[in-house]
């Protein structure tokens, strides 16, 4: 009797080894499919807007190993759908073009009248349709003091643009003061009730080859025709989701954009986020396996209230271009103190355009 209990016992124990031992397994090979990338998700990614002036950080640093994640934070991967894109616009896309004054019933109107109650006689509205997106954009383009048709003017093309309309009249002082020249400002945004949160996702991550040719094909072609710009000394600027963009955009320059920019400012810019499985480094490595020129000016900021893994992943960054060595590339970091995630993007696009336009250079 006592023999058959002992036996029993032995059973037992060596079920319980042998489940353990299943349990462990499985846990490994669930941690080793975990990479360097899968600890990027879509959750890590999403980021909002509490304010007019940016969006939230989400490059906050983690809390645990990677391997120690959970599942839910593994990396989604999605294709791109396949696309042609037209390299003109096409006749449906310049019959959308609909050109008027801002509108009343933007939902920051009240806000830029506060700031100068003419902003609405210089701030032009642009509605323009995009056939390969397949959606509408409203533009906001505010022309220089005393704007002279005869005369080519650069232009300054700011993404985000529902919450760049403020940037309008607060940055205009720059040129009636001559302490810089004459620019034309350019904020891309969406028709008032869309989900701007959502949207700018798609645009800006999800799909940033498409938006990308949406201004380069049709939106900049659009905007000479009808106003006096310059091919030189242009610039493109991008903060957070927008600055993931603006790299994206740098490391485009030889292909869809190619020409397009002299200038890029990159604020606080979401090394999290990715297009299908590509972050930024991989952006860029892509790019100097194509060439190893890049002519371009870039100036980039981080918060000095912004937390340490956020400045840490923009000067890793920098090194790594550096390093690099591209012929032509000019690279300029700064830390502005006293500013955070969602602040920091409005003195840095004064400093850009001192430092791209200032009467002085």
């Amino acid at each position: 009797m006592k023999k058959e209990i002992i036996q029993k016992l032995y059973a037992t124990c060596a079920i319980f080894s042998l489940c353990c031992a299943l349990c462990a397994c499985s846990a490994t090979t669930a941690n080793d499919t975990i990479t360097d990338n899968t600890v990027v998700s879509d959750e890590a990614t999403s980021e909002s807007n509490s304010d007019a002036v940016s969006d939230k950080n989400t490059d906050a640093a983690p809390s645990a190993a990677p391997a120690k994640r959970k599942s839910r934070n593994r990396k989604k991967t999605e294709e791109l759908p396949k696309k042609e894109y037209s390299p003109v616009m096409t006749e449906k896309e310049i019959d959308s073009v609909q050109i008027g004054t801002l509108s009343a019933d933007h939902p920051y109107y009240q806000e830029v009248i506060g700031i100068d109650h003419e902003c609405a006689d210089y701030i032009k509205e642009i509605s323009i349709y995009d056939e390969e997106i397949d959606d509408t954009f409203i533009v906001h383009v505010s022309l220089p003091p005393n704007y002279d048709e005869s005369k080519e003017y650069p232009f300054v093309v700011m993404t985000d643009g529902v919450w760049r309309l403020s940037d309008h009249p607060e940055l205009r002082p720059l040129m009636e003061d001559n302490q810089i020249e004459d620019v034309v400002l350019v904020s891309i945004g969406y028709p008032n009730d869309y989900d701007y949160e959502s949207i700018r996702e798609r645009d800006l991550v999800k799909d940033p080859y498409s938006f990308l040719h949406f201004i380069v094909d049709n939106l900049i072609p659009c905007l000479k025709e009808n106003y006096s710009l310059s091919d030189e000394n242009t610039t493109f600027t991008g903060h957070s989701y927008g600055g993931y963009f603006a790299f994206f955009t740098l490391f485009h320059s030889d292909d869809i954009a190619k020409g397009t920019f002299e200038n890029y400012y990159i604020g606080s810019p979401s090394f999290q986020a990715y297009t299908g499985t590509s972050f930024i480094k991989d952006h860029e490595k892509q790019y100097f396996e194509r060439t190893q020129s890049l002519p371009a000016n870039v100036y980039i900021t981080v918060g000095g209230d912004e937390n340490d893994q956020m400045k840490n992943n923009a000067e890793s960054f920098i090194e790594v271009l550096e390093e690099r060595n591209y012929e032509g590339l000019t690279i300029s970091y700064e830390i502005i103190d006293g500013y955070d995630h969602n602040t920091v993007f409005k003195p840095s696009i004064k400093n850009t355009l001192l430092r791209f336009y200032s009467v002085e250079n």
